[in-house]
């Protein structure tokens, strides 16, 4: 049975909105081409399409929204990793491959965690992990987003 909020059906859902977005489409398209997500799990895909987006553009405390991402995530760091965050944001290409490849596998590895305390399947774990966990981090970057 097919679940769009697990597993594979996540990553796929994840993969489609991202590319929906590239391809010029809004928030309300992500409605239209993915019916089963919730608002927030769509509106979770186009914050991050959203970065990638803003990359450029003007920002109102560091000339454009990369450097304020580069300064801002210096002290932040992926769990385990000690690699700072702000590393990912010196090129456009680099920002996009963990986008598309980065977040998923963060999200597998909190899944995976997730799952070895309990409670819950692997799959299931890992669609709530890439479309509706809201760490710190997920309403730090959406304000991020919105201020710039």
């Amino acid at each position: 049975m097919w679940r769009p909020r697990a597993g594979v059906g996540a990553i796929v859902a994840y993969w489609c909105g991202l590319a929906l977005c590239m391809s010029g489409g809004t928030y309300a398209n992500l409605g239209e081409a993915l019916p089963d997500l919730s608002p927030a799990e769509k509106l979770s895909i186009y914050c991050w399409w959203l970065h990638l987006k803003l990359w450029r553009l003007p920002h109102y405390r560091s000339g454009h929204f990369q450097n304020d991402l580069i300064k801002n995530l210096r002290n932040v760091a992926l769990p385990g990793t000690g690699l700072p965050l702000s590393v990912i944001c010196w090129f456009w290409p680099v920002a996009l491959l963990f986008v598309w490849f980065g977040i998923p596998l963060a999200a597998f590895g909190a899944a995976v965690i997730q799952w070895r305390r309990g409670g819950t399947t692997l799959a299931d774990a890992f669609g709530a992990a890439l479309l509706t966990d809201y760490p710190w981090f997920t309403f730090w970057r959406l304000n991020c987003a919105v201020a710039s």
